[in-house]
């Protein structure tokens, strides 16, 4: 089962103790971003995403954005 949780950070060492006081293959913590982040990574490595050098983006924003004005 997967569940997702936000832990206040007042209490982030006790959930830290009580989740090493269980069974060492009983729960599996992961950063929220990880997952996402590792997919990301991958689609990039397979060359399925597109990436835009920051000069061109950015002038093409800048007209669109001048247009308007």
């Amino acid at each position: 089962m997967t569940m997702t949780m936000d832990i206040k950070e007042q209490y982030l060492d006790q959930f830290e103790h009580f989740i090493k006081s269980l069974p060492r293959d009983a729960v599996v913590l992961k950063r929220s971003l990880d997952e996402e982040i590792q997919k990301r990574v991958l689609e990039y490595k397979k060359n399925n995403s597109q990436t835009i050098p920051f000069d061109k983006n950015f002038s093409d924003l800048r007209t669109k954005l001048e247009s308007r004005i």
